[in-house]
């Protein structure tokens, strides 16, 4: 669970200040949430690149979302990996998350065309263990 005081500092430092109006809150969720799906998913507590960060937002929401990810990512105001990495990015200038001396924004960009990515996904079964997770059940 994302701590209050996190999604306060997003909305005051970013989104009201108008340093980036791009994408709602939700977005910045979702991105949060993914940093802990991917270190769940891989069990390793280790820095992911860029291009690994952007490949699990994308399996996280055709996981979270199935055939309605494009939509809800798009209605945040994302529609391309480059856009994972305004977020984090967004997130590392408050001071939110932090990153490695080799770390680029640049490592974000057409890393996959998330449209098509969700479009292909036709395994539209729900995933109970992920939605018990998600529950804390």
């Amino acid at each position: 669970m994302i701590n209050e005081s996190i999604l306060e500092t997003i909305r005051s430092k970013i989104i009201e200040s108008g340093r980036d109006t791009r994408y709602k809150i939700e977005a910045y969720v979702f991105v949060l949430n993914g940093l802990d799906y991917n270190r769940a998913k891989t069990g390793e507590k280790r820095h992911f690149t860029g291009q690994e960060l952007a490949g699990a937002f994308a399996e996280l929401a055709a996981k979270q979302f199935g055939p309605l990810g494009w939509d809800v990512l798009q209605s945040w105001g994302v529609s391309t990996t480059d856009d994972f990495g305004f977020i984090v990015y967004n997130m590392i200038d408050i001071r939110i998350i932090r990153k490695q001396p080799t770390d680029s924004i640049n490592d974000f960009q057409g890393v996959l065309d998330l449209k098509e990515y969700l479009a292909d996904q036709t395994c539209y079964q729900i995933d109970r263990e992920h939605i018990r997770s998600l529950k804390g059940a």
